[in-house]
C-alpha cells in the first residue's frame, strides 16, 4: 500500500509541477491585446502570475517532507531543476581516464567505476552508463587530480541547456586530501558516489545521513537519496520562475 501511495504521490507532483511550469511561462510572455482590451489583458496577466505563484507554493509544500530534499535543492539551485533525459535505452557514455597523477592506481579507477554502477543499480533514476575507451565519444569524462587547492576531494561540472536538460558533464577526483593525505580506495568510492549524484542532477541534501550531504562520510546511497532522485526524474526540468538557465 505504501508503494502505491508513493507512486500516486509522484504522479500528482509530476502533473502539478508540469502545469505550473506551463502556466508560469505563459504568465511571463508579453501580453498583446487589441484596441480597448489593454486593461483586461493586464488584469489577466496579473491573475495568471498570482495563480502561478500560488501553484508553485503548493508544490513546494507538497514535496516538502522527510523523504525528499528536493525543496533544499530548489533553494540551493535558484529554483532550477536540471537532469538528463531518460537514458536507459541509450546509456550515457563515460570515459574513465587512466590517471597519471601521484597516488593514482587502477584500484582507484575501479572504485570510481563501482560508484557509477551503484547509482545504476539503485533503479530510481532512468540512466544507465556505458564505459568507453575513446574520450571523444564520452558525454561524461572522469579525470584525476593529485589534490585540490581548497578543502574538497571531488568536483562535478555539468552543462545544461536553457530548458534544464543536462547535455554533458565531467568529474574530477583527487587522490589526496587538500592537506596532502592519501585517499583510500573506499574514500574514492564515497566521494565518487556524491559527485555522480551531482552529475545526475541532484543537489545537496540537508541531512548529514545522506550521501548527497555537502560533507558526507556516508558510504552508500540512502533511501532518501533514491526517493529524491526518483522525484527529480518524474518532473520536467527547468526553472520554476518561468525560464531555464544555461551554464
Amino acid at each position: 500500500m505504501r508503494i502505491l501511495l508513493n507512486a500516486l504521490k509522484l504522479v500528482l507532483v509530476a502533473a502539478t509541477l508540469a502545469a505550473t511550469l506551463v502556466a508560469t511561462r505563459r504568465a511571463l510572455r508579453p501580453v498583446t491585446a487589441e484596441s480597448g482590451d489593454s486593461a483586461r489583458a493586464t488584469l489577466g496577466g496579473s491573475l495568471a502570475n498570482e495563480w502561478a505563484r500560488a501553484r508553485r507554493d503548493a508544490i513546494l509544500r507538497h514535496i516538502a517532507g522527510p523523504d525528499s530534499y528536493l525543496p533544499a535543492m530548489l533553494l540551493e539551485g535558484d529554483s532550477v531543476l536540471k537532469r538528463w533525459p531518460d537514458r536507459t535505452a541509450r546509456p550515457l557514455t563515460v570515459y574513465l581516464s587512466p590517471g597519471g597523477v601521484p597516488g593514482y592506481s587502477p584500484n582507484k579507477r575501479d572504485a570510481a567505476r563501482r560508484a557509477f554502477v551503484r547509482w545504476e543499480q539503485v533503479g530510481a533514476i532512468p540512466v544507465r552508463f556505458d564505459f568507453v575507451s575513446d574520450s571523444t565519444r564520452a558525454e561524461v569524462k572522469v579525470r584525476w587530480l593529485e589534490r585540490f587547492a581548497i578543502r574538497r576531494a571531488g568536483q562535478a561540472d555539468i552543462t545544461w541547456d536553457r530548458n534544464g536538460w543536462i547535455i554533458r558533464a565531467s568529474l574530477t577526483l583527487a587522490t589526496h586530501t587538500s592537506e596532502g593525505l592519501p585517499l583510500s580506495d573506499d574514500a574514492i568510492h564515497t566521494v565518487a558516489l556524491h559527485e555522480i549524484g551531482h552529475l545526475l542532477g541532484l543537489g545537496h541534501s540537508d541531512d548529514p545521513h545522506d550521501v548527497m550531504y555537502p560533507s558526507t562520510d556516508v558510504h552508500d546511497i540512502t533511501t532518501r537519496d533514491r526517493h529524491t532522485g526518483r522525484l527529480l526524474y518524474s518532473v520536467p526540468p527547468g526553472s520554476l520562475k518561468g525560464g531555464g538557465r544555461a551554464e
